[in-house]
């Protein structure tokens, strides 16, 4: 499903934000590292930039079902130790 998503974004389908949506509700918070791992720096940059707007009161997303608060925590603990750019080069 990962591969699908990041084909259809490379190709101009959906934009990199419904790719973080769709895979911050994937997350597994005991094991973040299936889904995670795959994403490329972009999309954790995305992510995390979601992750510190957060807020579980408030959806922020146009899709049906947001992702869970512990999902957004998880991908915003794991991201900084895991990805290949430092945390303090993110856009938000």
């Amino acid at each position: 499903m990962i591969k699908r998503l990041l084909e259809m974004y490379e190709a101009g389908s959906i934009t990199g934000y419904q790719v973080m949506i769709d895979c911050l509700q994937m997350i597994d918070p005991d094991n973040p590292d299936p889904v995670l791992s795959k994403l490329p720096d972009e999309i954790l940059d995305e992510m995390m930039a979601y992750a510190r707007r957060y807020d579980p009161l408030r959806p922020h997303s146009t899709s049906l079902i947001p992702p869970a608060e512990d999902q957004v925590k998880t991908a915003e603990r794991w991201i900084p130790g895991h990805r290949t750019v430092s945390p303090s080069t993110i856009k938000l």
